[in-house]
């Protein structure tokens, strides 16, 4: 995988994935999948982004893996990737997907953090629980409720099989913005549970598709880019 970016080349997209902890290369893979499933004119070139030289405007769209959300909110602030980070997010040209972890740290809010806090990307008008389901030992596979502006983008079946690995959930939207992309039925609580959100370029997803088959998440999320790309 390249380490940075200089120029962007007509006919290709270019995805910067934070390699700090999580499943990186199976997302390089599932990217992959996803334009050959979508049968894409373009090119889509995967970038590892691990510190500010590699943070850059030639990059069309980024995704956060899952991993552990304070070990990686430490990792940026001590790399000094914050601001460039948040700099980046806020271009609406730009496209951003946190899968579990990448959920924590891009919300404003987050309930059940470690004491002391950690440091957060502060991005998405949500409140998000750490750990909502549980510990690892907790972690399950599950069937998730897909919304319609989902299903009309990536068209399919209404739900979606989630790997839900020590998983945070959305307690609270914060604005009107933040449109709910997929509930889980907590059927103990009989309840429906926000696992993914969109808020214009940032979405983000409590489960993580890139250890499944069905790559509709990743379909979206290039179809966001390419949407994004030709922004004015």
């Amino acid at each position: 995988m390249p380490s940075n970016v200089e120029t962007k080349e007509e006919g290709s997209l270019k995805i910067g994935i934070l390699e700090v902890q999580g499943a990186f290369l199976e997302h390089k893979n599932a990217l992959l999948k996803a334009k050959e499933k979508m049968k894409l004119p373009v090119q889509i070139e995967t970038y590892e982004v691990r510190n500010p030289s590699h943070v850059t405007s030639s990059l069309d769209g980024m995704i956060i893996p899952g991993g552990e959300s304070t070990t990686i909110s430490l990792f940026l602030k001590r790399n000094n990737m914050i601001e460039p980070l948040r700099d980046w997010i806020q271009n609406r040209r730009h496209v951003t997907w946190g899968t579990c972890a990448g959920m924590i740290i891009l919300a404003k809010q987050n309930e059940n953090q470690k004491i002391g806090g950690q440091p957060m990307l502060d991005v998405m008008d949500t409140d998000v629980s750490r750990n909502y389901f549980g510990r690892q030992v907790h972690s399950f596979e599950a069937e998730v409720n897909l919304s319609d502006s989902f299903t009309q983008v990536c068209p399919g079946d209404k739900t979606y099989h989630g790997v839900f690995i020590r998983a945070p959930a959305v307690v609270q939207t914060l604005s009107p913005k933040v449109e709910v992309l997929a509930t889980f039925t907590q059927k103990e609580k009989a309840e429906d549970v926000i696992v993914a959100v969109q808020q214009e370029n940032i979405i983000a997803t409590a489960f993580h598709p890139e250890l499944t088959e069905d790559v509709r998440w990743h379909q979206f999320f290039i179809k966001r880019v390419l949407t994004n790309k030709t922004l004015p």
